[in-house]
Protein backbone atom coordinates (compact mmCIF):
# COMPACT_ATOMS: atom_id res chain seq x y z
CA UNK A 1 0.00 0.00 0.00
CA UNK A 2 1.21 3.53 -0.27
CA UNK A 3 2.21 5.50 2.15
CA UNK A 4 1.86 9.48 2.71
CA UNK A 5 5.49 10.12 1.74
CA UNK A 6 5.13 8.37 -1.45
CA UNK A 7 1.71 10.69 -2.39
CA UNK A 8 2.76 13.61 -4.74
CA UNK A 9 2.37 16.74 -3.10
CA UNK A 10 -0.03 19.06 -4.20
CA UNK A 11 2.45 21.58 -5.08
CA UNK A 12 3.82 19.46 -7.88
CA UNK A 13 1.50 21.19 -10.79
CA UNK A 14 2.86 20.16 -14.39
CA UNK A 15 1.26 23.12 -16.92
CA UNK A 16 -0.80 25.09 -15.09
CA UNK A 17 -4.69 25.24 -16.37
CA UNK A 18 -6.72 28.81 -15.83
CA UNK A 19 -10.34 27.43 -14.91
CA UNK A 20 -13.63 29.63 -15.21
CA UNK A 21 -14.65 31.60 -12.70
CA UNK A 22 -16.27 29.15 -9.77
CA UNK A 23 -13.83 26.79 -10.38
CA UNK A 24 -13.19 24.22 -7.66
CA UNK A 25 -11.40 20.59 -7.47
CA UNK A 26 -13.20 17.72 -8.48
CA UNK A 27 -13.21 13.94 -6.97
CA UNK A 28 -9.61 12.02 -6.20
CA UNK A 29 -10.49 8.94 -8.18
CA UNK A 30 -9.96 5.01 -7.49
CA UNK A 31 -8.40 3.22 -10.53
CA UNK A 32 -8.75 -0.70 -9.86
CA UNK A 33 -5.75 -2.90 -11.07
CA UNK A 34 -5.51 -4.18 -14.16
CA UNK A 35 -6.40 -7.59 -14.53
CA UNK A 36 -3.11 -8.54 -16.89
CA UNK A 37 -1.59 -5.91 -19.02
CA UNK A 38 -4.36 -3.92 -20.79
CA UNK A 39 -3.56 -3.36 -24.71
CA UNK A 40 -3.86 0.13 -26.04
CA UNK A 41 -5.18 1.11 -29.21
CA UNK A 42 -3.08 3.03 -31.56
CA UNK A 43 -4.06 6.07 -34.01
CA UNK A 44 -1.67 7.98 -36.66
CA UNK A 45 -0.75 10.12 -33.52
CA UNK A 46 -1.52 8.74 -30.19
CA UNK A 47 -2.86 5.47 -28.37
CA UNK A 48 -5.60 5.20 -25.96
CA UNK A 49 -7.61 2.46 -23.42
CA UNK A 50 -9.96 2.96 -20.42
CA UNK A 51 -9.50 2.13 -17.03
CA UNK A 52 -12.88 1.56 -14.28
CA UNK A 53 -12.58 3.99 -11.38
CA UNK A 54 -15.07 5.18 -9.12
CA UNK A 55 -15.37 8.40 -6.59
CA UNK A 56 -13.57 8.06 -3.41
CA UNK A 57 -14.66 11.56 -2.08
CA UNK A 58 -18.94 11.75 -2.54
CA UNK A 59 -18.89 15.47 -1.15
CA UNK A 60 -16.69 16.88 -4.06
CA UNK A 61 -18.34 17.80 -7.61
CA UNK A 62 -18.30 14.59 -10.01
CA UNK A 63 -15.72 15.88 -13.13
CA UNK A 64 -16.68 16.80 -15.80
CA UNK A 65 -15.60 14.68 -19.40
CA UNK A 66 -11.98 15.99 -20.13
CA UNK A 67 -10.92 16.67 -16.41
CA UNK A 68 -7.58 16.35 -16.70
CA UNK A 69 -5.87 13.83 -13.24
CA UNK A 70 -2.26 12.83 -12.95
CA UNK A 71 -1.16 9.78 -10.85
CA UNK A 72 -0.70 10.07 -6.93
CA UNK A 73 2.03 7.53 -6.87
CA UNK A 74 4.76 7.44 -9.54
CA UNK A 75 4.57 3.49 -9.79
CA UNK A 76 0.72 3.84 -9.60
CA UNK A 77 0.37 2.97 -13.69
CA UNK A 78 3.43 1.19 -15.84
CA UNK A 79 3.59 1.37 -19.58
CA UNK A 80 5.05 -1.94 -21.00
CA UNK A 81 6.35 -1.37 -24.53
CA UNK A 82 6.82 -4.39 -26.94
CA UNK A 83 9.36 -4.54 -29.51
CA UNK A 84 9.90 -6.30 -32.68
CA UNK A 85 12.65 -8.48 -31.25
CA UNK A 86 10.19 -9.97 -28.71
CA UNK A 87 12.01 -8.16 -25.48
CA UNK A 88 9.96 -5.44 -23.44
CA UNK A 89 10.90 -2.41 -21.64
CA UNK A 90 9.11 -0.57 -18.63
CA UNK A 91 8.55 3.24 -17.97
CA UNK A 92 6.30 5.19 -15.30
CA UNK A 93 3.07 6.08 -16.76
CA UNK A 94 3.76 9.44 -15.03
CA UNK A 95 5.47 11.53 -17.06
CA UNK A 96 4.49 9.33 -20.48
CA UNK A 97 0.64 8.85 -20.12
CA UNK A 98 -2.31 11.40 -19.57
CA UNK A 99 -5.22 10.76 -17.61
CA UNK A 100 -8.42 12.14 -18.38
CA UNK A 101 -12.11 11.44 -16.98
CA UNK A 102 -13.97 9.36 -19.88
CA UNK A 103 -17.47 8.93 -18.57
CA UNK A 104 -17.64 11.00 -15.01
CA UNK A 105 -16.32 9.28 -12.28
CA UNK A 106 -16.96 5.36 -13.42
CA UNK A 107 -13.88 5.70 -16.21
CA UNK A 108 -10.88 7.14 -17.21
CA UNK A 109 -9.02 7.66 -20.73
CA UNK A 110 -5.47 6.80 -20.53
CA UNK A 111 -3.67 8.98 -23.55
CA UNK A 112 -0.23 8.07 -24.86
CA UNK A 113 1.19 9.71 -27.85
CA UNK A 114 2.77 7.44 -30.04
CA UNK A 115 6.16 8.20 -30.49
CA UNK A 116 6.50 7.45 -26.67
CA UNK A 117 6.31 3.66 -28.02
CA UNK A 118 8.72 4.24 -31.01
CA UNK A 119 10.83 6.29 -28.90
CA UNK A 120 11.36 3.28 -27.58
CA UNK A 121 11.73 1.02 -30.48
CA UNK A 122 8.38 -0.43 -29.20
CA UNK A 123 5.72 -1.93 -32.35
CA UNK A 124 2.89 -2.17 -29.34
CA UNK A 125 2.60 -1.61 -26.13
CA UNK A 126 0.39 -2.43 -22.89
CA UNK A 127 -0.39 -0.62 -19.49
CA UNK A 128 -0.72 -1.55 -16.01
CA UNK A 129 -2.57 0.05 -12.94
CA UNK A 130 -0.92 -1.42 -10.01
CA UNK A 131 -3.06 -2.30 -6.88
CA UNK A 132 -4.74 0.99 -5.32
CA UNK A 133 -4.31 3.39 -7.76
CA UNK A 134 -5.65 6.55 -7.82
CA UNK A 135 -5.48 9.67 -9.49
CA UNK A 136 -5.50 13.42 -8.62
CA UNK A 137 -7.24 16.18 -10.36
CA UNK A 138 -4.94 18.10 -12.02
CA UNK A 139 -3.97 21.18 -10.21
CA UNK A 140 -5.41 24.69 -11.41
CA UNK A 141 -4.62 28.20 -10.54
CA UNK A 142 -7.75 30.18 -9.38
CA UNK A 143 -8.92 26.82 -7.33
CA UNK A 144 -11.55 28.02 -4.71
CA UNK A 145 -11.58 24.95 -3.13
CA UNK A 146 -8.08 22.75 -3.85
CA UNK A 147 -7.31 19.57 -2.51
CA UNK A 148 -4.95 19.67 0.50
CA UNK A 149 -2.32 17.30 1.30
CA UNK A 150 -3.88 15.79 4.21
CA UNK A 151 -7.07 15.83 2.42
CA UNK A 152 -5.10 13.88 -0.84
CA UNK A 153 -3.66 11.15 1.78
CA UNK A 154 -6.92 10.28 3.29
CA UNK A 155 -8.42 9.46 0.46
CA UNK A 156 -5.33 7.46 -1.22
CA UNK A 157 -4.53 6.16 2.17
CA UNK A 158 -7.58 5.43 4.33
CA UNK A 159 -10.63 5.48 1.85
CA UNK A 160 -8.49 3.92 -1.02
CA UNK A 161 -7.81 0.92 1.02
CA UNK A 162 -11.61 1.03 2.42
CA UNK A 163 -12.18 0.85 -1.20
CA UNK A 164 -10.30 -2.34 -2.28
CA UNK A 165 -12.24 -4.42 0.56
CA UNK A 166 -15.72 -3.09 -0.49
CA UNK A 167 -15.59 -2.14 -4.37
CA UNK A 168 -12.03 -3.57 -5.83
CA UNK A 169 -12.85 -7.04 -4.62
CA UNK A 170 -16.36 -7.85 -6.10
CA UNK A 171 -17.33 -10.05 -9.23
CA UNK A 172 -19.37 -7.21 -10.19
CA UNK A 173 -16.18 -5.00 -9.69
CA UNK A 174 -14.23 -6.94 -11.60
CA UNK A 175 -17.18 -8.24 -14.41
CA UNK A 176 -17.45 -4.11 -15.42
CA UNK A 177 -13.36 -4.58 -15.72
CA UNK A 178 -14.00 -6.55 -18.37
CA UNK A 179 -16.99 -4.71 -20.38
CA UNK A 180 -15.46 -1.49 -20.04
CA UNK A 181 -11.97 -3.23 -21.34
CA UNK A 182 -14.04 -4.74 -24.45
CA UNK A 183 -15.79 -1.69 -24.76
CA UNK A 184 -12.50 0.12 -25.60
CA UNK A 185 -11.25 -1.70 -27.90
CA UNK A 186 -14.27 -1.62 -30.51
CA UNK A 187 -13.93 0.41 -33.33
CA UNK A 188 -17.35 2.04 -34.01
CA UNK A 189 -18.23 2.10 -37.48
CA UNK A 190 -17.26 -1.72 -37.90
CA UNK A 191 -20.29 -3.72 -38.54
CA UNK A 192 -21.81 -6.30 -35.95
CA UNK A 193 -21.42 -9.06 -37.70
CA UNK A 194 -21.98 -12.23 -35.31
CA UNK A 195 -18.29 -13.37 -36.26
CA UNK A 196 -16.81 -10.04 -35.57
CA UNK A 197 -18.98 -9.90 -32.01
CA UNK A 198 -17.65 -13.74 -31.28
CA UNK A 199 -13.73 -12.78 -32.04
CA UNK A 200 -14.11 -9.48 -29.85
CA UNK A 201 -15.23 -11.37 -26.73
CA UNK A 202 -12.47 -14.23 -27.45
CA UNK A 203 -9.91 -11.66 -28.27
CA UNK A 204 -10.04 -9.36 -24.73
CA UNK A 205 -10.84 -12.86 -22.83
CA UNK A 206 -7.38 -14.26 -24.21
CA UNK A 207 -5.81 -11.32 -23.45
CA UNK A 208 -6.35 -11.94 -19.32
CA UNK A 209 -4.10 -14.44 -19.41
CA UNK A 210 -4.40 -18.25 -18.20
CA UNK A 211 -3.95 -17.03 -14.36
CA UNK A 212 -8.01 -15.53 -15.30
CA UNK A 213 -7.28 -12.66 -12.73
CA UNK A 214 -11.24 -11.55 -12.47
CA UNK A 215 -12.25 -15.21 -11.87
CA UNK A 216 -14.50 -17.34 -13.24
CA UNK A 217 -18.01 -15.66 -12.15
CA UNK A 218 -16.68 -11.82 -13.47
CA UNK A 219 -16.23 -13.67 -16.02
CA UNK A 220 -19.28 -15.14 -16.57
CA UNK A 221 -21.29 -11.94 -15.38
CA UNK A 222 -19.49 -9.78 -18.12
CA UNK A 223 -20.48 -12.39 -20.42
CA UNK A 224 -24.04 -11.80 -19.43
CA UNK A 225 -24.20 -8.37 -20.19
CA UNK A 226 -22.06 -8.85 -23.11
CA UNK A 227 -24.47 -11.40 -24.50
CA UNK A 228 -27.38 -8.77 -23.46
CA UNK A 229 -25.96 -5.84 -25.54
CA UNK A 230 -25.38 -7.80 -28.48
CA UNK A 231 -28.76 -9.38 -28.62
CA UNK A 232 -30.10 -6.08 -29.33
CA UNK A 233 -31.90 -6.06 -32.40
CA UNK A 234 -31.55 -2.12 -33.19
CA UNK A 235 -27.63 -2.65 -33.32
CA UNK A 236 -26.15 -2.99 -36.91
CA UNK A 237 -22.79 -1.22 -36.16
CA UNK A 238 -20.20 -1.93 -33.42
CA UNK A 239 -20.81 1.90 -32.14
CA UNK A 240 -24.67 1.04 -30.53
CA UNK A 241 -22.73 -2.62 -28.83
CA UNK A 242 -19.91 0.27 -27.65
CA UNK A 243 -22.54 2.24 -26.09
CA UNK A 244 -24.24 -0.19 -24.43
CA UNK A 245 -21.33 -1.77 -22.86
CA UNK A 246 -20.62 1.88 -21.54
CA UNK A 247 -23.69 2.13 -20.34
CA UNK A 248 -23.88 -1.15 -18.34
CA UNK A 249 -20.11 -0.88 -17.25
CA UNK A 250 -21.46 2.69 -15.59
CA UNK A 251 -24.61 1.40 -13.90
CA UNK A 252 -22.62 -1.00 -12.11
CA UNK A 253 -19.81 1.08 -10.87
CA UNK A 254 -22.72 3.87 -9.70
CA UNK A 255 -23.80 0.74 -8.19
CA UNK A 256 -20.76 -0.22 -6.53
CA UNK A 257 -19.98 3.34 -5.43
CA UNK A 258 -22.82 3.68 -3.74
CA UNK A 259 -22.05 0.61 -1.64
CA UNK A 260 -19.17 2.18 -0.89
CA UNK A 261 -20.03 5.59 -0.03
CA UNK A 262 -23.09 4.04 2.20
CA UNK A 263 -20.54 1.50 3.92
CA UNK A 264 -18.07 4.43 5.50
CA UNK A 265 -17.87 5.13 8.79
CA UNK A 266 -20.12 7.81 10.31
CA UNK A 267 -22.15 7.64 7.06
Amino acid sequence: MMTFKNILPIALVATVAFPASGHAAPQILAVMASLGPQPISCGSAVCTTSFTSYCLQRERDVPTTGQAYLPTHENAFTLIIAREDGSEVSIPAMDNVDFTSARGYSSVRAIIPKEIITKHGGVSATIVAAAGASLMPKPTTGDENPISEAELAFATKSLREHGQDIVDATPDAKAAQIVNRIAATIVPKARATDDALDQLWHNVIDGLGTARPAGTDAIQRARGIYDWCKNRSSYYSMGGIKSCLEFKHDDTIMKLNTDYWESQPGF
